[in-house]
């Protein structure tokens, strides 16, 4: 039985940790510092909570799935425990960060000969239905895209190159939620200023597919503003030295940061009520 250990038990992790389960990988978790709410998804996907030590003692495999804010301590967190294992796990690192950030991370891995592959996550968590966001990899792969794969996961291996992997996410991240900043805030301009129904008479006329692209990504962006401000932070990285195109991403994560703080408010708040009217909600 492979052994997989998946930090942090946010939706992603938890999803993905889950489908290792149920294709027949042992799951292994840390519930240090986590929310009830972390918890309680561990507990659904079927997951085995355990120490730090115990976590990379045991495992084969370890997905660092979290915030970008944290992937560089979670990666401090638990080096010292993998220098100290007599059996090394794979550190795959799958977040949404620059590849500067990922460079960074891995250099410690690298130089002490440590395992370790870039990873990036594009789409929804797994669902019942079978499906999967696609799990790209880059790096100095064996045979971990394969077991992965075996598990019920649309592993891709890109290149032997850390960093590949990451570059992509942030390209693409950078197309998809970088657009979806712009649409609100086109919305919002509009809606704040009296033209919101002329706007989206002109979109519907003009540019059908885009109005009902926005119509279905925006209400699912608000429960995930919160994360996407760190996201677009790191794509902006990605974006230097070219400084008007690392503004701009800058700029969405401040919108969504105002996002955010207006959905936790609620659905009548200036933000989310502006935007429901905008797709017709």
């Amino acid at each position: 039985m492979t052994v997989v250990a998946v930090v942090a038990m946010g939706e992603m992790g938890a999803g993905v940790a889950q489908r290792l389960v149920e294709r027949g990988a042992r799951v292994l978790t840390s519930l240090s510092g986590r929310s009830e709410a972390s918890a309680k998804r561990a507990r659904g996907a079927g997951v085995t909570v355990v120490d730090d030590a115990t976590l990379i003692a045991e495992s084969e495999l370890f997905l660092s799935i979290v915030p970008p804010s944290v992937a560089g301590a979670t990666a401090e967190r638990f080096l010292g425990f993998i220098q100290q294992a007599s059996r090394k796990p794979v550190y795959i690192d799958c977040n949404a960060i620059a590849p500067q950030t990922l460079a960074a991370i891995s250099k410690t891995f690298v130089e002490k000969g440590l395992p370790f592959l870039d990873g990036s996550i594009i789409g929804a968590a797994p669902k019942p239905d079978g499906s999967s966001p696609r799990l790209y990899l880059s790096g100095p792969i064996s045979g971990e895209a394969e077991v992965l794969k075996q598990l019920g996961l649309d592993t891709r291996v890109l290149s032997t190159t850390l960093g590949d992997a990451s570059t992509l996410k942030m390209s693409y991240a950078g197309i998809t939620k970088g657009f979806q900043a712009l649409g609100a805030a086109m919305a919002l301009g509009a809606g704040r200023n009296g033209a919101a129904e002329s706007l989206i008479a002109e979109l519907k006329f003009s540019q059908p597919q885009l109005y009902g692209w926005l119509s279905k990504a925006l209400p699912s962006m608000y429960d995930k503003a919160y994360r996407w401000d760190g996201e677009m932070r790191e794509i902006a990285k990605f974006l230097l030295p070219e400084q008007g195109a690392s503004t701009m991403l800058t700029g969405a994560a401040d919108l969504y940061v105002h996002i955010a703080e207006d959905n936790r408010a609620g659905p009548d708040s200036e933000i989310i009520s502006t935007l429901n009217r905008f797709i017709g909600c």
